[in-house]
């Protein structure tokens, strides 16, 4: 069962999870980073988003992720504030944190969950309840990522 899993995954995977564990390791310590990398990142949300519309209850996965996503956004945005130190004109400058690391890939990992259980028990997929939790769950982390990226763009710049 378990080599049947690993062949049937597609091989970007393996980067991307590298990629990310790579850039969470970053986020445990103080830095700077150009802007565009904190806006780009709730755009991880998008992955999320297609693994919604491809459940048998989208409109329920949609909905809750809808919801899930102002609340994790309310969330982010006051979050951020303890870890933003300065932000300039190209650079923000963050303290060292570990919600970025367990954020990401926790997206990852239910993304790739729902992968494997669409697969393997698709009865289980094709309920209200796995779409409720899925996109409750997607919601509140891929929100916080844009709450976060808001509090950024809304810090003052320092001179």
């Amino acid at each position: 069962m378990f080599t049947t899993i690993l062949s049937a995954i597609p091989l970007w995977v393996f980067p991307l999870l590298f990629g990310l564990v790579w850039l969470g390791s970053r986020a445990s310590k103080s830095r700077a980073v150009s802007s565009w990398l904190v806006y780009a990142l709730p755009m991880l949300g998008l992955l999320s988003l297609t693994a919604a519309q491809g459940l048998a209850q989208a409109e329920t996965a949609l909905t809750a992720m809808a919801v899930a996503y102002i609340a994790g956004a309310l969330w982010g945005y006051r979050a951020q504030a303890a870890w933003v130190i300065r932000r300039d004109a190209r650079r923000v400058h963050l303290r060292g944190e570990w919600v970025t690391m367990v954020t990401i890939l926790s997206l990852f990992i239910l993304n790739f969950a729902t992968g494997i259980v669409q697969g393997m028990a698709p009865a289980l997929a094709e309920g209200a309840t796995f779409a409720l939790g899925f996109g409750l769950l997607a919601g509140v982390l891929s929100g916080s990522l844009m709450g976060r990226a808001l509090r950024v763009a809304r810090w003052p710049v320092a001179a």
